[in-house]
């Protein structure tokens, strides 16, 4: 090759432009390109007539399209992973309703969107994710269970509509209750632990809390029911909209 076109690309390759491109696809009226970077990281551009309109730096980009609003053309979800054993993901949702605008952006840790599926046949689709409960009080990540919540967006914003369709997390209970037994069987302390709280923490987002909580101490070992109760709050307030105290003591009273 020409030593000036090895200067030119050279000269290129910091701008990520002698790359081809790791991914494109067509946004409406814009292209999207995800590129890779020379120092390791990933840059996703949205560009329209030959400018770049936004981007988004991360490490392990992907790019797909889903419908949200319900109205053409679809949402563009950016993925982003960052590797590792365990973590982390990112996900930012950009719509071109009203402008080209961020509707959403989540840092999960493990876990994330699943799926983006519509539920109730309204033409938007629900954002169907899962928080993992990394390490909790003690667990090892291969104990960590995980909730899974569903969010609908209603035109402004999105809102946790995890009540309206509980099928996926009476599926989750299902699943951690069978795998409390089994560890029960075995005398697995740390698999009843996460696989108790897996239970109930699913029943919990869709309102059968209670319910969940009484099969737990009827059928837990003392050790389970009390690691249980011990990290109750902190377990109760990962599912709540306001935050829980269990701190009964009143404040001195006032001198005069």
């Amino acid at each position: 090759m020409k030593h000036w076109m090895l200067a030119i690309l050279a000269a290129l390759a910091p701008l990520g432009l002698a790359q081809k491109p790791l991914q494109t696809l067509s946004w409406g009226g814009y292209g999207v390109r995800i590129e890779g970077k020379s120092e390791g990281e990933q840059v996703a551009r949205v560009i329209s007539s030959g400018r770049t309109r936004l981007e988004v730096r991360g490490w392990r980009l992907e790019a797909s399209l889903v419908e949200v609003t319900g109205k053409a053309p679809k949402e563009l979800l950016l993925t982003d992973y960052s590797g590792g054993a365990h973590c982390c993901f990112t996900h930012y949702l950009f719509t071109q309703e009203g402008g080209l605008r961020n509707l959403m952006f989540e840092e999960w840790g493990d876990g994330g969107i699943q799926e983006v599926r519509d539920l109730d046949g309204d033409g938007r689709a629900e954002l169907i994710t899962l928080g993992v409960y990394s390490y909790f009080a003690g667990l090892s990540f291969a104990d960590s269970p995980g909730v899974t919540r569903v969010y609908a967006y209603d035109g402004i914003q999105f809102y946790d509509a995890t009540r309206q369709f509980p099928a996926r997390n009476l599926q989750e209970m299902q699943r951690y209750q069978s795998a409390f037994l089994e560890a029960r069987k075995s005398g697995d302390a740390f698999g009843m632990k996460g696989s108790a709280m897996g239970y109930w923490v699913n029943a919990l987002v869709i309102g059968r809390g209670a319910a969940a909580k009484g099969w737990l101490m009827q059928n837990a070992p003392l050790e389970v029911r009390k690691w249980l109760l011990d990290n109750e709050e902190a377990i109760l307030n990962s599912t709540s909209a306001v935050r829980i105290s269990y701190n009964r003591t009143l404040p001195p009273p006032e001198r005069r």
